[in-house]
């Protein structure tokens, strides 16, 4: 049904809960897994250490999969997430993605600890990924 399934994962425990149903599904379909981490175009952080977080991030979920016996290509990718996320899925051949409706919860923006979170919101490139993507969205809670 699925062959490839994209996840995109920034990091945080939402998208480990993404990659962790992606990799579920994937083992019912036989499928393999995109998954797609994307480094900041203009950060405060060096390309140097976004790039050993990326890898660390995406090496962390070719791990599950690949203990479980589901296939993995990682994509770590510059670009601008909410800007780009649709191209990129499009390059993946994807037929399923698998997101989180939150995105990364370290305390760059907000503090999902201390604003209130509600269960009717999503994140940014959750929402427009939702409405452009061509293919089927699984987004996760």
């Amino acid at each position: 049904m699925f062959d490839i399934i994209a996840v995109p994962v920034d990091g945080s425990k939402y998208g480990d809960v993404a990659s962790d149903i992606a990799i579920e599904i994937a083992q019912k379909f036989n499928s393999k897994i995109a998954a797609v981490h994307v480094l900041e175009e203009f950060s405060f952080n060096s390309f140097d250490s976004q790039e050993d977080s990326g890898d660390e991030i995406l090496a962390k979920i070719t791990k599950k999969a690949n203990d479980v016996g589901v296939e993995v290509v990682e994509h770590l990718l510059t670009a601008d997430a909410l800007r780009d996320m649709k191209f990129i899925i499009q390059q993946t051949n994807a037929d399923l993605v698998v997101i989180h409706a939150f995105g990364s919860d370290n305390n760059r923006f907000v503090s999902f600890d201390n604003n209130k979170i509600g269960e009717n919101q999503i994140g940014s490139v959750s929402e427009r990924l939702l409405r452009t993507c061509d293919v089927p969205v699984l987004l996760v809670r």
